[in-house]
């Protein structure tokens, strides 16, 4: 008796799906990872908006999104008025020489001012604007920018010279140059 329960025949093998079975386990992978890269799409679309876009008379697109915030009192020269931003953008590259290594500076900037006329000025003058920009970062030493105190002498000399271009081309005066990106390579 002991032999019979030994013999017993073996279970027969589990049959798999087979060829329609494992397309059918892919194509629902498939699916579910259509889904999330879709959704994953729409949501960073909502959370990450583009800029508004704009062609130049030379076909060149560039993004120009001034951006109002609250006013800051009696703060500037436009006392109530909501201070206005604008980007210059590109960033700003120059390289320079320090001793024998040759360096990059590259700055992004954004003007502000309390007076829309002058934003749409410093648009409208922007090439000017980035030569003299250009031509006075270049003029540097590695050391120099290295501390807050060069940072901000550059930022009042850069402020200086975008408010010589407005008196120049005779646009309203800007408040302030702000230095929102600042790397030295």
């Amino acid at each position: 008796m002991a032999d019979e329960a030994d013999e017993a025949p073996p279970p027969p093998p589990k049959k798999s799906g087979g060829f329609m079975g494992t397309l059918m386990n892919g194509v629902g992978i498939f699916a579910l990872t259509l889904v999330a890269v879709v959704l994953g799409g729409f949501i960073n679309a909502k959370l990450h908006p583009l800029p508004d876009l704009k062609m130049d008379k030379d076909g060149k697109i560039t993004a120009i999104v001034p951006v109002v915030v609250a006013p800051k009192g009696a703060e500037g020269g436009g006392a109530g008025k909501p201070s206005v931003y604008y980007a210059i953008d590109p960033p700003l590259v120059v390289n320079f020489e320090d001793g024998s290594a040759v360096r990059f500076l590259q700055i992004t900037m954004e003007i502000m001012a309390h007076d829309e006329k002058a934003i749409e000025s410093v648009q409208k003058n922007i090439p000017l604007i980035r030569n003299n920009l250009l031509l006075l970062m270049s003029n540097r030493n590695y050391q120099s920018m290295m501390s807050r105190e060069g940072k901000e002498k550059l930022r009042q000399e850069a402020l200086a010279e975008v408010r010589a271009v407005q008196k120049k081309e005779g646009g309203p005066d800007v408040d302030d140059v702000l230095f929102t990106s600042f790397v030295v390579q």
